[in-house]
């Protein structure tokens, strides 16, 4: 609930738990794209044209990741070499064969790990990455 919600006072981020490790501010989006592929950076770039409309989405930028948070972290995108690795975390394993790999990270959430290197693929991956912002809101 809203009286559960924690703000950290110099950055004002807003947390699920009391004195949350972060470091403050969400990083620079051109900084992170800098010498990445044309090909992966647009892809990320729809991505996040999609995400940053829904209510309540921060996304912090970092060197060569993204993670995308309400107060609570639902997906993680990294650069990698010759795709973006997404990692969505759902309230459940999906059991889809776009995820090579699923992860229980706890009794109530269960990372899904995909690789994106195409406009296909990220369309294939949207849904459950909605699914798990949505998750994120209520849980």
């Amino acid at each position: 609930t809203m009286a559960e919600l924690w703000s950290f006072p110099r950055c004002t981020r807003t947390f699920r738990q009391v004195t949350r490790a972060h470091s403050c501010g969400t990083g620079d989006l051109e900084a992170m794209l800098e010498k990445k592929p044309g090909a992966r950076a647009a892809l990320f770039l729809k991505l996040e044209k999609t995400v940053i409309r829904w209510p309540g989405v921060e996304i912090v930028y970092k060197n060569r990741y993204a993670l995308f948070r309400t107060t609570r972290i639902f997906a993680d995108l990294v650069f990698m070499k010759d795709a973006l690795r997404l990692a969505i975390l759902l309230d459940r394993d999906a059991r889809d064969p776009i995820f090579f790999k699923v992860q229980k990270m706890s009794s109530r959430r269960v990372a899904q790990v995909t690789l994106i290197r195409s406009a296909a693929e990220l369309r294939a991956a949207r849904d459950y990455f909605k699914a798990a912002y949505r998750f994120s809101r209520v849980e």
